[in-house]
């Protein structure tokens, strides 16, 4: 029924759609021109004061591509600003993604107008994931704290966790409100913390220039058929609407975005501890499926944690003002709730007796099948529900104060409100339901930031000489508390589990400065530092109270540019140190199958990092090569200490690793003055750890021990070769068709890379997706105003490949669109 709805609001919807895309003409006479120059390689602070201002005005047009500025244009009395303000960031590679490129892509959320860019991985399980964790270059996609992501300066990214839980809150943005999103690679910039070690993601959202109002709707849809008898079709909509407008000094958007989406089954429930030849005792039972887990142990899977059912509502009011022509505030507030069920995990196995569920013992193999007796865990087939609430307010000015000095100041609160999350350790269907499971609470989490940077582009009133300074302030709380339930059913919840009770709290202040000096026509030199001080207190972990910790560096940045004509050569040079963050020091968690152990006495991390760039400007794009290498002691991994039924993973420090890469991006729309646009990249990349430090004991799922170290082992979960790329043909002035690649080789899970088997559970499998996009616009009158309209059809997956990211990836996936805007 839900999914008749959706569709039916969708065709109602597309009768009359419409999108507030601004079009763009691809006639001969209108094809629209950009510089040759990309943002990513101009000096700093170069936009001038209305570029300021239109960064919360502009609307892109079709053609831009990324890291292109286009020059304004008039068209049917609307102002097509090409040109986002520039960051400071000019001394790190980076590139710039458009909101007519967004729309390209089946993007449903807001991470997902990233996953085409070079060097750069989100790790979406589903449309709607709660963990859509980013990885950025070195950076793999469990270490969260190395990337950082900012709308509109408010801070997304969760220093709070370290792992799959510490994705950003990309779903506090809904992804129609992107006006232009920016990548910043490596901590290059003194304006950013080594927590940029991967790299910045840096989102510019729309402010409304005159009364405007936009509607989109889509439905999409997944038929899945993997392992056993796990199959069924799975389905989702979203809905957006906004209305902005402008009087005066005043802006205003108010805007709201739904998503419901049922994802196929995450996990597998697999006894790869060895089978063994039954002893008469055993349960007979049929419907195990056979299967090698990534080590290559013959094992059974048993039964999936079924589908997932997610909802997220998003409420957003920006109120701007322009205190000055050139000097703009704007106010953010955003409130979203997001529910997530897991209400139906799948039994494969049946005996005599009917559904088999287990002996309720985890050390028996109480099941026998095809001759090999194997255990089945009742825990694994408990339901499971996430409720949470969270609260974002944020204020920035932004603009010019004078002539010469700009000024860019945030500050920002985010409060989980409420976050619960409810475990059952028996389905209600187990004839041994004992009706017990787990409450967890991370209520009492929160951040706070403050951002205040000024800068000149003539110090002195000498324009060879840049200027750029600031202070940052953060302030990270966790209080966490995992309680019993008497009766998981009704609701019922016992006493806390005091040993599982963690809390702390981290505060960072930092001072920075850059000066980058045009010493010679086409050169430059920038040198910059950074002073951070660090202090770690009221920490508790397991029910134990832990010492404040202090800590304090300086990370000094240099850079040298050379531009002659078309040309830009740039070598970049950032020390960078990275803080533990509170999870990675205070929080131990246990469920029933894991246990994560914190460690309060982790050192910084402490890099060194290069890049060399080589670009070439082109007519309406670039070419560019980036060779990069990243040294740092004092790796802060997750290290798994045991595995199978019960796994066992601590924070430590990895004494060296090492990253080298080289990066390939080429950009251009209207290749060859076609009516063919082009975004291809491409990244090799060599993860190593140089120095292992101890030997590991490591638990084998068998229960036998084996030793090992990790010198010489290559780094988890960062593959060696990704490919991406984004073709766009536009067929005439309303109807355009992309395709997309997204090409990654297959990479370890386990630290001592003995995971040689792909296309299992548990697998980082390589996979070559293939995605369709269409969509067809036009123009018309409602209510006596212009309107414009889109309708798309889009195909993820197009081959329909299986793959695993330890979890699997969707399955081919159907998209239907429409939007209005007038």
């Amino acid at each position: 029924m839900r999914s008749l709805l959706s569709a039916a609001i969708l065709l109602a919807l597309t009768s009359n759609v419409a999108i507030a895309e601004t079009q763009k003409k691809n006639t001969s006479n209108t094809k629209n021109k950009v510089t040759e120059d990309a943002p990513a390689s101009k000096p700093a602070n170069q936009a001038n004061s209305a570029d300021l201002k239109a960064q919360s005005q502009q609307v892109l047009p079709e053609g831009g591509s990324t890291g292109s500025n286009t020059k304004d244009e008039v068209m049917e009395e609307m102002v097509i600003t090409g040109e986002v303000a520039k960051d400071s960031h000019f001394t790190s590679p980076s590139t710039r993604l458009s909101r007519a490129e967004i729309e390209r892509q089946n993007a449903q959320t807001t991470e997902e107008a990233v996953k085409y860019q070079p060097s750069l991985q989100i790790r979406q399980r589903y449309i709607g994931d709660p963990n859509g964790v980013l990885g950025i270059r070195g950076a793999d996609m469990f270490s969260t704290a190395r990337n950082m992501v900012y709308a509109d300066g408010l801070p997304l990214h969760n220093q709070l966790q370290a792992s799959f839980n510490g994705a950003p809150r990309w779903s506090m943005v809904g992804p129609n409100e992107i006006d232009a999103v920016d990548v910043v690679y490596g901590p290059f910039s003194a304006e950013y913390s080594g927590n940029s070690i991967g790299g910045v993601v840096n989102l510019k959202t729309h402010m409304p220039m005159k009364e405007e109002y936009y509607a989109e709707t889509s439905y999409f849809v997944q038929p899945w058929e993997n392992i056993g008898a796990d199959s069924g079709t799975f389905d989702g909509n979203r809905q957006y609407f906004s209305y902005g407008n402008r009087l005066d000094k005043w802006s205003a958007l108010l805007s709201y975005n739904r998503l419901e989406a049922e994802s196929q089954p995450m996990s597998y429930f697999i006894d790869n501890t060895g089978l063994r030849n039954p002893t008469g005792t055993q349960t007979a039972v049929t419907g195990a499926v056979p299967t090698l887990d990534t080590r290559g142990t013959p094992s059974y899977i048993y039964g999936d944690t079924g589908p997932e059912l997610v909802n997220t509502d998003l409420v957003k009011l920006k109120v701007g003002y322009d205190i000055t022509p050139d000097l703009q505030a704007i106010f953010t507030g955003a409130f979203e709730e997001r529910t997530r069920k897991s209400e139906k995990p799948r039994n494969y196995l049946t005996s005599a007796s009917g559904a088999y569920y287990g002996d309720n013992n985890n050390n028996s193999r109480d099941a026998v099948y095809a001759g090999r007796s194997f255990n089945v865990l009742n825990s694994g087939f408990g339901p499971s529900d996430d409720e949470r609430q969270t609260m974002q307010i944020g204020m920035q000015v932004k603009g010019a104060i004078t002539d010469t000095w700009d000024i860019d100041t945030t500050f920002s609160y985010l409060d989980v409100i409420k976050d619960e999350r409810r475990t059952a350790f028996f389905s209600p269907d187990d004839p041994r339901n004992q009706n017990t499971g787990q409450l967890q609470v991370f209520d009492d989490f929160n951040w706070k930031n403050y951002d205040l940077k000024l800068s000149t582009r003539e110090l002195f009133g000498w324009k060879p000489l840049e200027f750029l300074a600031g202070y940052h302030f953060d302030n990270y709380n966790m209080n966490f508390k995992q309680f019993s339930y008497n009766s998981y059913s009704a609701d019922q919840i016992g006493s806390e589990t005091i040993g599982r009770r963690n809390q702390g709290e981290v505060t960072t202040n930092a001072m920075f400065g850059q000066f980058a000096y045009h010493f010679a026509p086409d050169w430059d030199l920038t040198l910059g530092a950074r002073y951070e001080w660090w202090l770690a207190s009221s920490g508790v972990g397991s029910n134990r109270a832990l010492s404040d910790r202090s800590d304090d560096a300086i990370s000094p940045k240099a850079s040298l540019g050379f531009e002659p004509s078309n040309w830009k050569f740039r070598y970049s040079f950032g020390r960078s140190y990275r803080f533990p963050v509170i999870a990675e020091m205070y929080q131990n968690l246990q469920s029933p199958t894991s246990i994560t152990t914190a460690n309060e006495n982790l050192k910084a991390e402490d890099g060194w990092h290069h890049n060399f760039m080589i670009e070439y400007g082109l007519d309406n794009g670039y070419v560019r090569v980036n060779v990069f290498r990243d040294d740092i002691r004092n790796t802060i991994q997750q290290v798994r200490r045991a595995t199978g039924i019960l796994t066992e993973n601590a924070f430590q420090n990895i004494p060296a690793t090492s990253t080298t890469g080289v990066e390939l991006v080429y950009d251009q729309a209207r290749v060859l003055d076609s009516d063919f646009d082009l975004n291809f990249n491409a990244t090799w990349m060599n993860a190593i750890v140089e120095d292992g430090g101890p030997d590991i004991n490591f638990q084998e799922a068998d229960g036998s021990l084996t030793r090992f170290n990790l010198t010489g082992k290559q780094r988890i979960r960062l593959p060696e070769w990704r490919f991406n790329a984004l073709a766009t043909y536009h067929v005439n002035e309303a109807l355009d068709v992309s395709m997309a690649g997204r090409y990654t080789n297959d990479s370890f899970n386990d630290i001592d890379n003995k995971d040689s088997v792909n296309n299992v559970f548990g697998a980082q499998d390589g996979f070559f997706f293939l995605d369709f996009k269409t969509s067809y616009r036009f123009k018309y009158d409602l209510l006596g105003k212009p309107a414009k309209s889109r309708v798309s059809f889009g195909i993820n997956n197009l081959t329909d490949k299986t793959a695993y990211v330890f979890h699997p990836y969707p399955q081919r996936t159907f998209f239907i669109e429409g939007a209005i805007s007038f």
